[in-house]
């Protein structure tokens, strides 16, 4: 995973309610791409495909960036005493006109640190992106989750997503 984050490195044996659900800022982007490089490793090991390039959380660090100031997205962090454990990007997205109801939510990503999982972080993050696509009129929220996630996949059916759009996918 590269050099860890300090901030990253000690998890909490339990979190309090010290924790806090907040927007990210430009601050938080050095701790954001420490855990998109944990979660694509994550991902790595259950399908090759998702291996990523030597600089790629520094792209991602810049497509973050690019969401904080958005109206049409949220960055969310879950910090405790100065530590961030986990970030979620939300963004409302539409459907082309051929549809009726065009308007929807997406969680495009959603990475809690492996040390603290199953802390309900990952919950609180998500409560507070559908708390924000509500706010907006949304009625209806959407995801992708690689099959081969297991965790993720129990995740949100916990949160009550059923299956809906099966990708496929085929080497060549």
């Amino acid at each position: 995973m590269g050099s860890v984050n300090k901030k990253l490195a000690n998890c909490p044996m339990k979190i309090t309610s010290e924790l806090v659900i907040r927007k990210a800022t430009t601050k938080d982007l050095e701790s954001i791409g420490i855990l998109w490089q944990e979660f694509m490793d994550f991902h790595r090991e259950r399908d090759p495909a998702f291996a990523r390039s030597a600089d790629g959380h520094e792209h991602f660090k810049e497509f973050i960036a690019g969401h904080l100031e958005k109206e049409s997205s949220l960055v969310l962090v879950a910090e405790q005493n100065g530590a961030v454990f986990g970030y979620c990007l939300a963004m409302l997205a539409k459907y082309p006109p051929v549809f009726e109801n065009r308007d929807y939510g997406t969680v495009y990503d959603l990475a809690v640190t492996q040390r603290c999982r199953r802390a309900g972080i990952g919950e609180k993050m998500y409560k507070a992106a559908e708390k924000w696509f509500s706010e907006r009129g949304m009625h209806r929220i959407e995801l992708r989750v690689v099959v081969s996630n297991e965790v993720a996949t129990a995740f949100w059916r916990k949160m009550g997503f059923l299956p809906h759009v099966e990708n496929l996918f085929k080497k060549i």
